[in-house]
């Protein structure tokens, strides 16, 4: 009986590679495609109704600031409903040449911060109970020291470079 056990327990090395090979499909289904496809529905309908540019000009100080183009604003936008969203809208934008290797290089941290805010605020903040009065807070300096990070990597990444 034992035997039986424990061979039941032993699974082939092919086996467990399928059944991690579904389960990263069902995660890469249900929760990246559709940030991804939201981030895109996002950009197009900005670059469509002509708010991509209104956007980047309003926020092209900013950026300048950073040594970064005003397009990069859209990427930080994006990334606060998606961070998987935002990363290929970066991706994207490398390869279309509006941003620079080490342009996104720059944005990445950043965006890893900032990342996906709306889904902490759901899945962190409202869940475990914060103080409504504390929420944001916990927003705000999420952001500082994303736009921290953003300066520091503006500094020191293309000393590398």
């Amino acid at each position: 009986m034992e035997q039986a056990t424990t061979a039941a327990k032993k699974r082939n090395i092919f086996d467990s590679f399928q059944d991690g090979a579904r389960k990263g499909w069902n995660i890469f289904v249900k929760n990246v495609l559709p940030s991804i496809i939201m981030a895109y529905t996002f950009i197009y309908i900005l670059e469509t109704t002509g708010l991509m540019e209104v956007f980047s000009n309003i926020f092209s100080p900013v950026m300048g600031i950073f040594g970064l183009p005003p397009i990069s604003i859209v990427c930080l936008a994006t990334v606060f409903f998606s961070r998987a969203g935002g990363s290929a809208l970066a991706a994207s934008f490398v390869v279309d040449g509006s941003l620079t290797p080490m342009q996104a290089t720059i944005l990445l941290p950043t965006m890893f911060l900032i990342g996906g805010t709306i889904n902490q605020w759901v899945r962190v903040i409202s869940i475990c109970g914060t103080r409504p009065d504390r929420q944001k807070y916990i927003i705000l300096m999420t952001w500082v020291l994303a736009f921290l990070s953003l300066w520091i990597t503006s500094i020191i990444f293309p000393l590398f470079a």
